[in-house]
């Protein structure tokens, strides 16, 4: 996840002469904090293997901390791309659908960013709240991080041509990223746990569930309307 996130991203970065819009101040913040979250990931979860469970579990209160900036942050930016008509931070704009049929309807797509916001923050808090019994909180976790992938794996295709940024593209990568944890568990244990089954049939069910039902909907178009304004 560390590397989609790094593949997606820096690109614009190290050479920003394909923007679109400058680097803005939320964005960049919005980026870093993210980054952040997931170098803790790594940690805690290197922590764990070595069997240091005493500092995993004190590191484990800068996770709330992260937490209370990137909801907000996220949500905020995520407003911020609806506004300037699902600007991608000014790395990429997405003007059409791949047909080329019809311009992007902005509030229906951005029903992937708040809905994977949402996931993201209620996933990650039952973590938190099932911090002491680890065989379910490193699975809400590991799905709660799967969740933020959308994005960085959006930006990785629009920076490689000879992929078509389309969500089939995008949804390819996180259900092979929803295999990880139920391929772990049969590798590892023999069987899988009845928690990774459920988070991840119920994380990849969301995408449709969004895109088909909720996203063209008149009261989510209201609706982003009017948070994003």
């Amino acid at each position: 996840m560390l590397v989609i996130s790094l593949a997606g991203f820096i690109p614009a970065l190290v050479n920003p002469v394909g923007r679109r819009a400058p680097l803005t101040f939320l964005a960049a913040t919005h980026g870093i904090v993210f980054l952040a979250w997931l170098l803790l990931f790594l940690t805690q979860s290197l922590l764990v293997a070595k069997g240091n469970v005493r500092w995993h579990r004190a590191l484990g209160f800068t996770s709330i901390g992260l937490l209370a900036l990137m909801i907000p942050l996220g949500f905020e930016t995520t407003a911020a791309m609806v506004r300037r008509g699902f600007d991608l931070s000014g790395d990429q704009h997405i003007v059409q659908h791949a047909d080329g049929a019809a311009s992007l309807d902005v509030y229906q797509a951005s029903i992937f960013n708040f809905g994977g916001l949402l996931l993201f923050a209620s996933l990650a808090v039952a973590a938190i709240y099932y911090r002491r019994r680890p065989e379910i909180h490193k699975r809400f976790i590991l799905y709660a991080n799967i969740s933020l992938m959308g994005a960085p794996i959006t930006h990785l295709i629009g920076h490689n041509p000879p992929l078509v940024l389309t969500p089939p593209a995008v949804l390819v990568p996180i259900f092979i990223l929803l295999l990880t944890g139920l391929a772990r568990d049969y590798i590892l244990a023999g069987r899988i746990h009845p928690l990774t089954v459920l988070l991840a049939v119920g994380s990849f069910a969301s995408f449709p569930m969004w895109g088909a039902l909720i996203g063209p909907s008149p009261a989510w178009h209201r609706f982003a309307a009017w948070i994003s304004q």
